[in-house]
């Protein structure tokens, strides 16, 4: 695939939730800003870590389903439980794409991606994590709940996949029915564009509970990393989204992802998924950044205090934090200063930690040069490329 001579030039919002038109972008002199034709790439290799894809209508994975469902889906619609808030339009379809590049009925979404976001940036690889089938872990069939990750699956392999050697997979997996999603994971783990697995945030139990050994002995056994992206919470059987319950609005829900993050990595930790499974490594992404410092210092106060019921846990919390998970940097909150900036990135080790995600292509996605301009230079190879390149196994 060349390079194409358009760059994408609309909206881009960042930690600030203030539109910033990446060719105005404020940078240090060291990164460049946007260019008419070509943007140049913000690190050597240059990776991102949440590029969502999607199917137009779900009539698109008909030719993937079994006939029973196809006919049901006729009958009685998809039955995926719905989003209740407003977050995008036509409740997370096609329509969700960049408004400042408008989508024509018969607009390829992969052929878009790949026109209005890996070439113009130089992006190496970027990591697909669906959208379409996050609401499946509330469906109460598991056998249709795993027929439609199947489906998406094998539509994703050739309407995504196939089109750019840079784009890789996130296995979709109904994470309430852990045996079909190891044998998914099973199924689809071989393939060389299979990057990791996508466990969507929205669940019955955290993850760290022994219910789920069964998708984190296949995905280690694969040698792939989980994905824990925001979405599903709330709907159907899931858990409510906060621990004081559901939300009235959808800022109140953008609040809620750091608590969900923070709650899974908590779980993962104290559970001793990283004991049982060292190779294990986990990425969080559309879930701030904000709160690692804290719960950093204040999980090892506690386990140095409480440490004798969880004598599994052999380590300070951080340490596994800093091993294991890594955090995708969408949305990015920085305090104002560079002195104070620099300070808070220290105290969450972004170094280690951190992954670029952008979000793209929705209203508030995180463009590459703005976003790398808030990243002293010494930080910006490893958090734009270098640590993706090792969670994701990249050559």
């Amino acid at each position: 695939m060349t390079p194409t001579a358009t760059a994408a030039t609309g909206s881009a919002f960042t930690g600030s939730a203030v539109a910033v038109p990446p060719a105005a972008a404020a940078a240090p002199a060291d990164v460049p800003s946007a260019a008419p034709e070509r943007t140049r790439k913000v690190a050597p290799y240059l990776v991102d870590c949440d590029c969502h894809h999607q199917w137009r209508q779900i009539e698109d994975i008909f030719p993937y389903l079994p006939r029973r469902y196809v006919e049901s889906i006729r009958d009685f619609g998809s039955m995926l439980p719905k989003y209740p808030y407003t977050n995008v339009r036509n409740n997370g379809g096609g329509l969700a794409y960049r408004v400042d590049h408008p989508i024509e009925p018969d607009t390829d979404l992969a052929e878009f991606t790949i026109e209005h976001h890996l070439d113009p940036y130089g992006f190496d690889a970027a990591l697909l994590t669906g959208s379409s089938v996050y609401s499946a872990a509330g469906l109460p069939d598991l056998d249709y709940a795993a027929a439609l990750c199947r489906a998406f699956n094998d539509y994703t392999l050739e309407h995504w996949v196939a089109k750019d050697p840079r784009l890789l997979m996130t296995i979709a997996v109904p994470v309430h029915a852990p045996e079909e999603a190891a044998a998914e994971i099973e199924r689809i783990g071989p393939h060389p564009a299979a990057a990791a697995v996508m466990m969507p945030a929205g669940a019955r139990s955290p993850f760290g509970n022994r219910f789920y050994d069964r998708i984190h002995a296949a995905a280690a056994d694969q040698g792939l990393p989980i994905v824990t992206h925001f979405g599903g919470e709330g709907q159907g059987p899931t858990n409510a989204p906060t621990a004081a319950g559901f939300p009235s609005y959808y800022l109140e829900m953008r609040m809620a992802r750091p608590q969900i993050a923070q709650a899974h990595s908590a779980s993962l930790i104290c559970e001793g998924v990283f004991e049982r499974y060292p190779a294990l490594r986990w990425l969080f992404v559309e879930v701030d950044t904000w709160w690692i410092p804290g719960l950093l210092w204040h999980f090892d106060a506690d386990w140095k205090a409480v440490r004798e019921y969880t004598p599994w846990v052999k380590r300070p919390p951080s340490e596994y934090f800093r091993e294991h998970i890594r955090v995708g940097t969408q949305p990015l909150q920085l305090p104002a200063g560079k002195r104070n900036a620099a300070a808070f990135l220290q105290w969450m080790h972004a170094g280690e930690v951190l992954v670029y995600a952008s979000d793209f292509p929705h209203w508030d996605w995180d463009e590459p040069t703005p976003t790398a301009g808030q990243f002293p230079k010494e930080l910006r190879e490893a958090v734009f490329g270098g640590n993706a390149r090792e969670l994701l196994g990249l050559a």
